[in-house]
């Protein structure tokens, strides 16, 4: 059984028009635009309005949801069932993933962070030198080790990595603060 959560504030009509769910999926939309409310009560989607008016209120209430639910399960039943988040927002998303991992529950995330696809676009933008130190990073790394692999002059290294760390593109890796990873492997 899947509980899939909308933030239909932060991705709009058309994303939710495209959400799939079956007859046993509970679906939860979060929105107080008529048009969205109105799409949901012929997918027959759950819709949640009655919250303020406000910076972040939906999100507020998504995730005050979501441990309602997640309270109500016991273990067994969290493990038979899948949390789903629809935002693209992303502290919404690390809060959302921090109370699935808090309560032992799967969950997924079906778009990618704005953040996120930002940096997509400035690494598919990187040039040559650039891009292959990006890819290194893909799984964390010593700065030092990357340096060796792509030969290059220390001095030139460090200005390239300054800039990566500078633009967000890179991040400590979570479980070993020496290494450094591509922040959109970052989980």
């Amino acid at each position: 059984m899947k509980f899939i959560f909308v933030d239909a504030e932060n991705i709009g009509l058309q994303k939710v028009s495209e959400i799939e769910a079956t007859l046993t999926d509970k679906v939860f939309v979060f929105s107080k635009h008529e048009s969205v409310i109105e799409l949901c009560e012929r997918k027959l989607f759950q819709v949640f309005s009655c919250y303020p008016t406000g910076s972040n209120q939906a999100d507020f209430h998504i995730i005050g949801n979501l441990v309602g639910v997640l309270a109500s399960l016991d273990t067994t039943q969290k493990q038979s069932c899948e949390f789903v988040l629809w935002s693209q927002d992303n502290a919404l998303v690390m809060a959302f993933k921090f109370q699935c991992r808090l309560h032992k529950a799967t969950c997924f995330v079906t778009l990618p962070s704005k953040e996120i696809t930002k940096i997509s676009v400035v690494i598919e933008k990187a040039t040559g030198s650039d891009a292959k130190i990006l890819n290194y990073f893909k799984r964390p790394r010593l700065a030092e080790s990357v340096r060796a692999m792509v030969q290059f002059e220390k001095p030139d290294f460090n200005r390239v990595l300054n800039e990566f760390i500078r633009k967000g593109l890179i991040v400590r890796a979570h479980n070993n603060k020496k290494k450094w990873v591509l922040k959109t492997s970052v989980c």
